[in-house]
């Protein structure tokens, strides 16, 4: 799987535009750090697992917008095969964390806490967007924006979905 098309599934499964995922002017580099984690030998991911999950998004990622997230559903999201590590893909996106699969291949009940991707994917997790909120001990706002209300964004209904 190459940068590119990492990030391409990435927008499908998080719901992000690609260009916000990896934005053409990059400071942070949080889809390289993200992308480093899959070839991260110590997160036990199968070759033959990673080569589906790429070979099943080549497939369908040219699929016209209207039909690519029910595409997503059904060739990914519900295929036991490579579910699992699309799962964590979201998982990476949103808390900058990667759950061993190795652990509890069944569940994320028992995840792996310790394993943060970087602290860049942590600060940039998109979880804090979503909340409208920062990660502890990190934030850009200004001195008293805690007394303002956060405004919630709508969540991607395939991230909902998995993220059950």
């Amino acid at each position: 799987m190459t940068l590119d098309e990492f990030v391409g599934l990435s927008a499908a499964l998080t719901g992000y535009d690609a260009d916000v995922l990896k934005p053409s002017a990059d400071t942070q580099r949080v889809s390289e750090a993200l992308y480093a984690e899959l070839s991260n030998p110590d997160n036990k991911i199968s070759p033959a697992q990673l080569q589906q999950l790429t070979d099943t998004w080549n497939a369908i990622a040219h699929t016209p917008a209207a039909q690519l997230e029910d595409q997503v559903w059904q060739q990914i999201v519900q295929n036991p095969a490579i579910n699992r590590l699309a799962q964590n893909i979201i998982y990476m996106w949103y808390l900058g964390i990667w759950y061993d699969l190795g652990k509890n291949p069944n569940s994320f009940a028992t995840p792996n806490n310790d394993h943060v991707v970087s602290s860049v994917a942590y600060i940039n997790g998109l979880v804090w967007g979503e909340m409208g909120a920062h990660p502890m001990g990190f934030s850009t706002g200004d001195y008293g924006y805690w007394a303002h209300t956060p405004t919630l964004p709508a969540i991607n209904a395939v991230s909902a979905a998995v993220l059950k």
